[in-house]
């Protein structure tokens, strides 16, 4: 029934290449740091804290550190009105980058990669992707609340 017989110890195995090894081991790794397409935009909100010293997605005009992340997902970067934006930032605009759900977890994850030059470090503990995906999910709803 078997290509091998999994009761007796000395029953020959059959072969499985190095490279077919190393391939299903990176496809496990992969898949485990896909962002997830049900992420929690509840649990996005609280993971959110972390960013609210230097970010916001209210719109009452605050001047913080960072620029107001309300409808960022799908924004050019660089291209809020009225924020002050770095060099690198702009210049990323100019070339095109835009906050994508995929853009923007690359970034979150590893700023310098997305934009080099940029000004922001990475946020503590937003190295989980599943995390990542709940702060953008959670974004994205912030981004449309109070549109018609």
């Amino acid at each position: 029934m078997f290509p091998f017989a999994l009761s007796r110890p000395n029953a020959q195995r059959p072969a499985v290449s190095k490279r077919a090894r190393a391939i299903a081991v990176i496809a496990l790794m992969l898949a485990s740091t896909v962002v997830s397409a049900h992420a929690d935009p509840a649990r996005g909100e609280r993971v959110f804290q972390r960013c609210y010293s230097c970010h916001s997605v209210v719109d009452d005009g605050s001047k913080l550190q960072g620029p107001n992340l309300k409808g960022v997902v799908g924004r050019r970067a660089g291209a809020l009105p009225g924020f002050d934006y770095s060099d690198a930032m702009i210049a990323a605009g100019k070339n095109g980058v835009v906050w994508t759900r995929e853009t923007f977890d690359r970034y979150i994850a590893e700023p310098e990669a997305v934009v080099p030059g940029t000004t922001m470090a990475p946020p503590p503990g937003l190295n989980d992707p599943a995390m990542r995906a709940d702060v953008i999910d959670y974004l994205e709803q912030a981004g449309k609340q109070g549109q018609p």
